[in-house]
């Protein structure tokens, strides 16, 4: 693996955990409310600034660098995509999802700020992840792709990605978990943002119809290979993902196929991954690299 990864990597993590307080930042109307206590805000951030990976971003500014595009203009939009991912996580910890008591090895944030304020939280970040993109339009990138950005990205979270996939998730018991139903709930429910993070670049970077294809075939496997990854540490070790959940296990891959055939799958979706970055020659060395990494993590 190149060197650069990991440091381009860190420095994106670096940019984005930066970023990410001042985009929750208080407006100019919020002074009218300021004697009115709001324990929103921070729930929100506690939501939002949790620690992370940043793989989404990453991914932004990686697909970005391919296509040459600016990193001023990349990261509002990288930390809009990660505004929806944080919710996500948020939203799927509850109650009346996986119920679970701890992610990322912290209390889950329904367990310290209430169900209530845990929903409002992901509203909240899912809200603003638009109004990011929006503001975007009207500062560093122009309003035509900051308009196709917001497009890909109520793609990735509504109907056709998060929220069907946790959808499909939840009502989908071992009698019904085929191998295609399995596939689309993470398609759905991981796959669709890491499309939406790669087309971000993409789109920034002026891309292509073809080359825009080309990555969003890479993102589709690496996304689906990272769930399984995901999914059998988990089964390996629940402690590793930091998670613990009182629900009852859902269907997975690795539960339907097996440990060494989960596996063999994580290889081929890498594989495919790679091939799909054949047009881009040597520039896609840290992309390359970065399935790889995916593939091969142990947290």
């Amino acid at each position: 693996m190149s060197l650069d990864l990991p440091e381009t990597l860190s420095r994106v993590r670096s940019l984005v955990d930066a970023r990410l307080p001042k985009l929750l930042e208080r407006g100019p109307a919020a002074g009218l409310l300021d004697d009115v206590p709001d324990p929103l805000p921070p729930a929100a951030r506690d939501a939002l600034l949790s620690p992370g990976k940043r793989v989404r971003p990453g991914l932004v500014f990686l697909v970005g660098a391919l296509f040459g595009a600016k990193e001023e203009r990349l990261l509002d939009p990288a930390c809009a995509v990660e505004m929806v991912h944080a919710a996500s996580l948020a939203l799927d910890d509850l109650p009346s999802m996986d119920d679970a008591t701890t992610r990322r090895g912290r209390p889950a944030l329904h367990t310290v700020h209430g169900e209530d304020l845990a929903i409002l939280a992901g509203v909240t970040l899912i809200v603003r992840a638009f109004g990011v993109l929006a503001d975007s339009g009207l500062s560093t990138i122009r309003p035509a792709p900051a308009l196709d950005l917001v497009s890909r990205l109520a793609d990735a979270s509504g109907l056709w990605g998060l929220a069907s996939g946790q959808s499909l998730d939840l009502r989908t018991g071992e009698a019904d978990a085929s191998f295609d139903r399995i596939e689309t709930i993470h398609a759905r429910k991981t796959g669709a943002l890491f499309v939406a993070a790669a087309e971000f670049g993409a789109v920034l970077g002026g891309a292509r119809p073809k080359e825009l294809a080309a990555v969003r075939s890479y993102a589709k496997n690496v996304g689906l290979a990272f769930q399984i990854v995901d999914d059998l540490l988990e089964r390996q070790d629940p402690a590793r993902t930091g998670k613990h959940a009182r629900r009852a296990p859902t269907p997975t891959f690795a539960r339907h196929v097996g440990e060494e055939g989960a596996r063999r799958l994580v290889q081929e979706l890498t594989l495919h991954a790679i091939e799909a970055l054949e047009p881009f020659g040597a520039r896609a060395a840290l992309l390359r690299d970065f399935a790889s990494a995916l593939r091969d993590r142990s947290s």
